[in-house]
């Protein structure tokens, strides 16, 4: 059974801005809540940030799948290769630096630190840049399956 919209076309474009800002704004917080956590709190200790882990994982996943269901890559990035590495490049980079800041906090050794960042940005790189690769040709497959539909539907 359908329920009755009290919204005009205006005020439903309106109502799904705001929704998109509001998800998009819940994601970035949910993120920034996680790494302040993170660095306050002991980083053994995953009970700190299991609910908003979860939230933001759940979250996460939901976007990926929902897009690439839809045929959808992102509003402003290319789907492309070069794309891929730039993301996978700042995806790195942060994790190294967020980590790094983990580590030296806790052994105080600057050798050590630099070398466990960068391994941990170079596993970081590898496993978005497969991740980000996968999406990108499943996406493309959609978009190619969903452009292919109503040249099928018309021979009917």
């Amino acid at each position: 059974m359908k329920k009755k919209n009290n919204l005009d076309e205006m005020q439903e474009q309106e109502l799904l801005k705001i929704e998109h800002n509001g998800c998009w704004l819940a994601f970035w917080l949910l993120l920034a809540a996680l790494a302040i956590q993170t660095l306050i709190y002991n980083t053994a200790d995953f009970r700190t940030v299991a609910g908003e882990w979860i939230v933001f994982m759940v979250l996460a996943i939901y976007l990926g799948v929902a897009c690439a269901r839809k045929g959808i890559w992102d509003r402003r990035i290319e789907m492309n290769t070069k794309s891929n590495l730039v993301v996978s490049l700042i995806a790195a980079a942060a994790v190294a630096l967020f980590n790094g800041i983990l580590i030296f906090r806790n052994y105080h050794k600057p050798v050590g630190t630099i070398a466990a960042a960068l391994f941990i940005g170079a596993i970081t790189f590898a496993l978005c840049f497969a991740a980000l690769s996968f999406s990108m040709k499943k996406t493309a497959r959609r978009q190619a399956a969903m452009e292919a539909e109503p040249e099928d539907a018309d021979e009917l």
